[in-house]
């Protein structure tokens, strides 16, 4: 609920929601403001009205006549009637009681616990003041109402607004969320997924459509880059096979001393060019899906104590170290070649890139419920700012190459733990590198 608060399209909803809103209120305002006016103003037209008659009866026959005609009104409408009253100059009121202005017009008294008075007062002859009024509770009363029946019409009108929006905010969440879904696969498995496209042919099936044309035409660049690079790798790998056999035969026929070091050395350059080619080949059958990955179960900490046994002699005799710290059976599914593959990569990056007397550690265990094959070093490590890079095939901290290896070791190890369905983590530490893989459960 909080992500959809947050999402564009509610904001975007709730803003229409807030003006539509505002608008109501603007017009129930104007039409209250209108209302209101137009009550008074007919009650104004009444007691101009009736002014006017009684001023008639006044200007024919006197004040005598006026008094009488103002009870005859008070007599036939003793309910629901106009105000009346008529001041002497010494400021005594009859009929009813009204406080009227010195000066003459229109004016509005105000009375406690009552509504208001409008009264028009009209200047007679020898000081005497008329005064005609209307009580205007009927406009309160009316106000009121229309009020009330505006909160009425307002706040279901809110309500329903929010409702439409939360629902609209959904459903475009929803297609928001299968393009990012498709786009994350895209990033981390595979780039044959594609965006859902609907029948609707709205603006997000045009983006979903012009996005699968960047897709498909990426996909063939890519699938033309990993086919060069194979058969690259394929067609060299067999004529460098043959010259590495004729140079093994040469050193066996080969007295001179300084000769038989020369052709052992160009083995080994042979050795290392054969090993990038083999590594290149391996990446290229899993990024296309041609190698078939088992998904067998396999005990971690046998992989572990047998990666670990091999290597011992090896680091020993250059003046390293190697330990294993294994929990018992930690299992999960997966290839075991290729979980012992990447291990041996993994091994062998912390041996070969750092000098005597590096320590490495190999730890299997259980870490937050899942299974854990972890390569910790105290060599030189990587730069944090370079632990992204680190990853991509041919990327080497030695720039120059004066170091042994091609730059695939950590590039096949995440290749096979991504098709293992595993996190590979490089972190830094002080100092040294700790290489993590977290692979998911066996249960």
């Amino acid at each position: 609920m909080d992500r959809l608060l947050r999402s564009t399209g509610f904001r975007l909803t709730a803003m229409a929601a807030g003006l539509f809103a505002l608008c109501t209120l603007a017009l129930c305002i104007l039409i209250y403001l209108g209302l209101r006016d137009d009550m008074e103003d007919q009650l104004r037209d009444q007691i101009r009205n009736e002014t006017r008659q009684l001023m008639g009866d006044y200007e024919d026959d006197g004040l005598e006549e006026l008094r009488h005609d103002i009870s005859e009104r008070l007599e036939r409408n003793p309910g629901n009637r106009l105000r009346y009253t008529l001041t002497s100059p010494l400021g005594v009121s009859i009929f009813d009681r009204m406080a009227l202005p010195e000066r003459g017009g229109w004016s509005r008294l105000q009375r406690q616990e009552a509504s208001d008075l409008l009264v028009l007062t009209t200047p007679l002859e020898d000081g005497y003041r008329l005064g005609v009024g209307a009580d205007t509770r009927i406009v309160s009363e009316a106000a009121t109402a229309l009020r009330h029946a505006m909160l009425v019409v307002l706040l279901p009108a809110l309500l329903l607004s929010l409702i439409a929006g939360l629902l609209v905010s959904r459903r475009f969440l929803s297609r928001v969320e299968r393009m990012k879904a498709t786009a994350e696969g895209v990033g981390r498995q595979s780039l044959s997924a594609r965006m859902p496209v609907s029948a609707a042919g709205d603006e997000f099936d045009s983006l979903a459509g012009t996005i699968n044309r960047m897709l498909d035409r990426i996909e063939a660049l890519v699938h033309d880059v990993r086919y060069a690079s194979a058969s690259v790798a394929h067609d060299l790998r067999t004529p460098l096979g043959h010259l590495r056999q004729r140079l093994e035969a040469m050193q066996g026929r080969e007295s001179n001393a300084e000769q038989r070091i020369a052709i052992e050395e160009a083995t080994e350059l042979l050795d290392d060019v054969l090993a990038t080619f083999t590594a290149l080949l391996k990446i290229a059958e899993l990024e296309s899906g041609s190698a078939a990955v088992s998904t067998a179960p396999v005990d971690l900490s046998e992989i572990a104590s047998a990666v670990a046994t091999t290597f011992a002699p090896v680091a020993e005799a250059e003046g390293k170290s190697i330990a294993l710290v294994a929990a018992p059976n930690v299992r999960t599914y997966g290839d075991r070649q290729l979980i012992t593959q990447m291990l041996v990569n993994l091994v062998e990056n912390a041996l070969r890139h750092n000098r005597a007397p590096v320590a490495v550690e190999v730890r299997v265990g259980i870490v937050e419920g899942l299974p854990e094959l972890s390569v910790r070093d105290n060599g030189v490590g990587i730069p944090a700012e370079k632990i992204e890079e680190a990853i991509k095939p041919f990327h080497r901290l030695d720039r120059s190459r004066t170091s042994p290896g091609s730059g695939l070791g950590l590039s096949l190890a995440a290749s096979i733990a991504r098709h293992h369905s595993a996190e590979l983590t490089l972190l830094p530490q002080a100092p040294g590198l700790d290489v993590r893989v977290r692979f998911p459960s066996a249960a």
